[in-house]
């Protein structure tokens, strides 16, 4: 079971997907979604770490990560089978291209995340290398300059 959806969450997202549609009627339908609730988990983790500190803590975890994972969880769970042609698959489907330009928006900063109170979740604050404003050291001067210095080179051979 994951964090951010449930297997319960998925079979109310798809009614009558499950045999005797109850999480505990059926254990392979039960096992499809624990599935691709842990694979979606970490597809949506791999974009929020981009922007945001992980894991969220469990009482602070935005309503759209859940609804985005529920959203493609289920459609994950129904691509394989005939549901996906029904007017749920079609409905599921476009719930998942909504979820996955929702996910790309947040990592991008368009979409702020916030919590049930309305706060915004604050963002990571630790900054990458990246070749932004990197100035690079070489090719800075003229390569006849690139000599070593002979005091370098006897100092060095003095330590040894």
């Amino acid at each position: 079971m994951g964090l951010y959806a449930t297997t319960t969450s998925i079979s109310e997202l798809l009614p009558f997907y499950l045999v005797g549609n109850t999480s505990t009627s059926d254990t392979a339908g039960v096992n499809i979604f624990s599935r691709h609730v842990d694979r979606t988990e970490g597809v949506v983790n791999s974009y929020m770490a981009a922007r945001y500190s992980l894991p969220f803590v469990a009482t602070t975890i935005p309503v759209i990560i859940r609804a985005i994972t529920e959203d493609i969880a289920s459609w994950m769970s129904i691509r394989g089978t005939t549901m996906q042609n029904s007017d749920l698959g079609r409905e599921r489907s476009q719930a998942f291209d909504r979820a996955w330009d929702d996910l790309k928006a947040i990592r991008d900063g368009a979409l702020k995340l916030t919590i049930t109170d309305g706060s915004e979740l604050a963002t990571r604050t630790t900054r990458y290398l990246t070749s932004t404003d990197y100035t690079h050291v070489f090719n800075l001067d003229d390569p006849d300059s690139w000599a070593v210095d002979e005091d370098q080179v006897d100092d060095i051979a003095g330590d040894r």
